[in-house]
């Protein structure tokens, strides 16, 4: 049976295990054949902006994932309050939520529409 599952980063910069854990597992999700969405918000979103350096040592992983479809992007007002624009914003979609979230990313309607929800 596919399953649905959506991992969310909100890990902050010295929070590397964390944001490992989140990748590796969406790629499990993945190659088992299950729905499996990542996206990166508050504290997180400085990750896609780390990430894409080839030199980091999660840049493979990352890559991987982006090219498999997984990464979904970043909160869009993350993206911009935490300075981030012209890193993530180079390495992944923004993301902009509901009006009532103020525009974070939709984890109750991704839950609503049947997903699991992974917050990392």
């Amino acid at each position: 049976m596919n399953k649905k599952h959506a991992f969310v980063v909100y890990a902050g910069e010295q929070e590397q295990g964390r944001v490992f854990h989140a990748l590796t597992h969406a790629l499990q999700a993945h190659e088992r054949g299950d729905t499996s969405e990542l996206y990166f918000a508050a504290e997180g979103a400085a990750w896609p902006g780390l990430l894409a350096n080839a030199e980091h040592r999660l840049h493979q992983l990352f890559n991987t994932l982006q090219h498999k479809g997984v990464i979904q992007g970043a909160c869009h007002s993350c993206v911009i309050a935490f300075g981030h624009e012209q890193t993530t914003g180079n390495a992944v979609p923004m993301i902009t939520g509901p009006e009532c979230s103020y525009g974070q990313i939709d984890i109750l309607g991704l839950e609503d529409d049947g997903y699991r929800v992974w917050l990392f």
